[in-house]
């Protein structure tokens, strides 16, 4: 296990002594569980950003900055399944940094790998704005009619974008418009950050089912070290590989609803969801 980089915040974070109920990845949770273990929030990027405004201005990524990809219908393979994972724990500034972001897209990797998946991996100090953005208009090129499409990120949020290792904001918009010419109708979209409920909307069409593990106002959460995983992705993986879930669908619904019992548990407000725009079930 690497060693853990808890996040070091400021007064709108929760205290990191704060305990919960222990539980296995192997089972779900339940409040007879005995053991009491940590957790720590993955706050609104905001509030831990520093620089200047005129700085941060020059850091975000919009709709404006986008291109709708062309399809690569040459060498796109039809019937192909295509995913890119990006996990970021090791955030520039130790600061920032989160803690089972990475474990989170290995997880995933491995998930997807199972499933048949071509899996771009990219995590940490590699995930920069210019990777991230040269990856996601590769996968936006390789969603062509018959092909299958998976994108998953955790770590950072704020106000509906995600954040790269090199501290850019890229905003829901952004990825609207960069797969706004896909014509696969069947695309799978997760992301377990903070303020990240934009990504639902903006993203949604038909054939895709896009999860979140916040909404626009609410944070998501680290788990313990019994979970080694964002407690979203963590309620992810137990459905996959202990309810033994076919269908992401039921995958993710079971999620929301634990992560919602885990939130009640220790205190905190969750809002966790998915929107499905898929018809039949979907299966990865």
């Amino acid at each position: 296990m690497k060693t853990q980089k808890w996040i070091k915040l400021t007064a709108l974070a929760l205290l990191s002594g704060v305990m919960f109920i222990s539980c296995q990845k192997e089972e779900a949770f339940t409040p007879d569980t005995a053991e009491s273990l940590n957790y720590t929030v993955r706050p609104d990027f905001a509030t831990l950003d520093t620089r200047p405004q005129e700085v941060i201005d020059q850091f975000m990524v919009t709709g404006d900055d986008a291109l709708a990809v062309k399809l690569d219908e040459n060498s796109a393979k039809p019937g192909t399944k295509y995913a890119l994972v990006v996990g970021i724990s090791n955030y520039a500034g130790t600061a920032n940094d989160l803690t089972y972001c990475d474990e989170d897209a290995d997880d995933w990797k491995s998930q997807l790998l199972s499933e048949g998946y071509s899996v771009t991996s990219i995590k940490d100090l590699s995930a920069t704005k210019s990777n991230i953005e040269s990856a996601l208009a590769t996968l936006a090129s390789q969603s062509i009619a018959g092909n299958e499409i998976a994108f998953v990120y955790s770590g950072h949020g704020s106000s509906g974008n995600i954040v790269t290792t090199d501290l850019y904001y890229i905003n829901s918009s952004w990825f609207e418009t960069t797969f706004s010419n896909a014509t696969s109708t069947k695309m799978m979209f997760t992301f377990d950050a903070c303020e990240i409920g934009a990504m639902a909307t903006d993203l949604n069409a038909t054939g895709r089912v896009i999860a979140v593990g916040s909404s626009k106002n609410t944070y998501s959460y680290d788990g313990d070290a019994s979970m080694q995983n964002g407690v979203f992705t963590y309620y992810q993986m137990v459905g996959f590989d202990s309810m033994n879930y076919i269908y992401v669908e039921p995958d993710f619904s079971y999620a929301v609803t634990q992560m919602k019992a885990w939130a009640k548990s220790v205190g905190v407000r969750v809002a966790p969801s998915f929107k499905d725009s898929y018809a039949g079930d979907f299966d990865l």
